[in-house]
């Protein structure tokens, strides 16, 4: 990487950054405040970091005692930490994840977070829209994963197109139990809105999996998670999700939700293309070890090695690792090669939310990542480096209020 600061004169004039895109072209873009002014073909020598685009998480509950359910309007601070969390691990989009609670916080949040987006173009960028996770989920032990039980209900749209309206119409994808009551008028009405649908938390049979997905659902919600521990070896949902055509799946690849074979199954089922990996963060992610108390929701706690759970129970509670987790994992323990892993955590799931990505081209927003070579990526978020050390293990993890 070369840039004007490198060179020794900071501040004057564009930024210019040498190295290997995605693709295998040698290019030299130059930056000029939050835009790509150029990119222009580059010779090839010895040492060229990667050139990447932006890591993409379309299921991020929040982070450092943060939540975005928990957003008021007086909760700038906040999201600015959880912002600032995300980039200095390489996410330059998110879509932040509503999980269950009861619907006059979720309308709070979703005013609150849709004026704090208005008003501020770089948060606006980074957060790309809103992920609808809980309430509509299954009620039942397991299914209902670590989410209350006493605020999940069934679809309802008017109540859920109020919470939009009140965010500004930035609600991207909604999860829904096909087998609730009204579930397939409510896809089919997410659907016909250009809301995409996921089906998670659930455990319908495979005929109402291909109905709903031809209702208009298009994915599945962390898959294979969200699931009681123990179930039937064929009338389970997995078969079902695996087997229709139309449903493309989501994974939580921080190393505890899933095991590298049944990546393997899910790559093989369905093609890299319509996998994707999601970072599953929960509200304490970024965190110290310790049990913690969660507002509307059941406790968890933070295992020495990440792995976090509902307190006294196996049941995960999300994750404490960002989506750069999930290149590690898929590379490290899946044996997926770089270039694939990196798609599957950045331009398939913008695809998959329609997401618009900077792809490194004249005009675009300038944000993309800088992989050296041996060393520790980088987001260039909106034309601005990002300071700090991306965090993938427990070293330095934040101290977050532990409730002994």
């Amino acid at each position: 990487m070369e840039t004007n600061e490198k060179r020794g004169i900071k501040g004057m004039g564009p930024d210019v950054y040498r190295g290997i895109t995605l693709e295998g072209e040698a290019v030299e873009v130059t930056v000029s405040g939050p835009v790509i002014a150029s990119v222009t073909p580059a010779g090839r020598t010895p040492g060229l970091p990667r050139l990447l685009p932006a890591l993409v998480d379309l299921q991020h509950n929040g982070a450092l005692t943060h939540a975005y359910n928990n957003l008021t309007e007086d909760s700038g601070g906040e999201l600015e930490e959880i912002s600032a969390h995300l980039r200095r691990n390489c996410v330059g989009r998110v879509l932040a994840t509503f999980t269950t609670a009861d619907y006059p916080r979720l309308r709070r949040a979703a005013a609150a977070l849709g004026r704090m987006l208005g008003e501020n173009k770089e948060a606006s960028s980074l957060f790309a829209g809103i992920f609808h996770e809980g309430v509509f989920i299954s009620p039942d032990p397991g299914w209902r994963g670590g989410h209350a039980p006493e605020f999940i209900k069934s679809p309802d749209w008017d109540e859920f197109s109020r919470l939009n309206e009140l965010s500004g119409g930035r609600v991207r994808m909604v999860n829904v139990a096909p087998e609730a009551e009204g579930a397939m008028d409510f896809i089919r009405h997410a659907s016909s809105a250009g809301i995409k649908v996921a089906l998670g938390h659930c455990h319908p049979d495979t005929a109402v999996i291909r109905k709903a997905a031809a209702c208009g659902a298009t994915a599945v919600t962390h898959f294979a998670n969200g699931a009681a521990p123990e179930i039937h070896r064929f009338r389970n949902p997995f078969w079902g999700f695996l087997d229709t055509e139309e449903l493309s799946l989501g994974l939580v690849g921080d190393g505890f939700h899933l095991p590298p074979e049944v990546v393997h199954v899910a790559l093989k089922c369905k093609t890299p293309e319509k996998c994707f990996m999601v970072s599953d963060a929960n509200i304490y992610s970024g965190c110290a070890p310790g049990l913690y108390h969660r507002i509307g929701g059941l406790d968890c706690v933070i295992e020495e090695n990440g792995f976090i759970h509902v307190a006294g129970q196996e049941i995960l509670a999300g994750a404490w690792f960002q989506q750069n987790r999930c290149v590690e994992f898929l590379t490290g323990r899946c044996g997926v090669g770089f270039d694939i892993a990196w798609k599957m955590c950045s331009v398939t799931p913008a695809r998959i939310a329609g997401i618009a990505l900077p792809m490194l081209k004249k005009g675009d927003e300038a944000t993309f990542v800088v992989y050296p070579e041996g060393g520790k990526p980088e987001l260039v978020f909106r034309g601005k480096r990002t300071r700090g050390t991306p965090r993938t293990d427990m070293k330095g993890s934040e101290k977050c209020g532990i409730s002994a």
